[in-house]
């Protein structure tokens, strides 16, 4: 089974990296196709890792993001796993999708988040939409699609039209087997991380709450391993 890992890249090196240590601490081979739009620089930072690159214009961003599932189609893949490039998944919960990829499942998504912001070393929970209209809706990272759906979409699963608001895009289209997990309820983490270039404010929002960074910590050693000691000490006293 092929499974290629898409997203997009816009700045922010040092939160990229972060991204790439995820990929490799997986324990599976996945394919990672990258699209960048900063020319020698943001592909030099991709190819360093090994990871497949696309320079793409970075708007209308549906168009950035088709390019890299059409790379995916290119490739063969079987699964296709969106993310941010601000997005890590756990071994865990990489284990957790291969189990229902092997069941031939069409879509798998996360109810529920968490966050970290790499400034303050806090940490959040996001418990999921709980609003009436998108009360079941998963979150737009971590969404595994199959080939079979892809082939669907002619493998262009977001709308040019719908670039502001691209986790929504596909909702309406999505058919087939599907399998919603809830990252608390199984003991599961994925993480979105937060840096000094967030368009907003690193606070709570609705059905989300602090919780303790060492948790994060715990799950993804890997991410905090060469950081320098100013970091580490601001994580340490934001605990809470």
């Amino acid at each position: 089974m092929k499974i290629s890992i898409v997203t997009g890249v816009w700045k922010r090196p040092e939160v990229f990296e972060m991204f790439a240590q995820g990929i490799k601490n997986l324990g599976v081979e996945v394919d990672v196709i990258v699209a960048g739009s900063e020319g020698k620089r943001s592909r030099d930072m991709v190819q360093a890792h090994g990871f497949y690159y696309g320079e793409v214009a970075n708007q209308p961003l549906a168009s950035k993001m088709n390019a890299t599932t059409l790379m995916a189609k290119d490739l063969k893949s079987d699964y296709v796993i969106c993310m941010g490039s601000d997005d890590i998944i756990s071994p865990g919960l990489m284990q957790e999708y291969l189990k229902w990829m092997e069941l031939g499942y069409d879509f798998i998504g996360c109810q529920d988040w968490y966050f970290y912001d790499v400034q303050s070393g806090k940490a959040m929970y996001w418990g999921g939409y709980r609003d009436r209209l998108r009360r079941y809706v998963t979150c737009g990272a971590g969404r595994v699609i199959s080939k079979k759906l892809m082939d669907s979409w002619n493998w262009k699963p977001w709308n040019i039209g719908d670039s502001a608001m691209l986790d929504t895009s596909m909702d309406g289209r999505i058919r087939g087997k599907q399998k919603v997990l809830n990252l608390k309820a199984l003991g599961l983490y994925a993480l979105d991380i937060k840096s000094k270039e967030n368009m907003t404010p690193f606070e709570p929002w609705d059905n989300t709450k602090f919780i303790d960074s060492g948790i994060i910590k715990r799950e993804f050693p890997y991410l905090f391993e060469n950081k320098n000691d100013d970091t580490r000490r601001n994580g340490n006293r934001a605990n809470i």
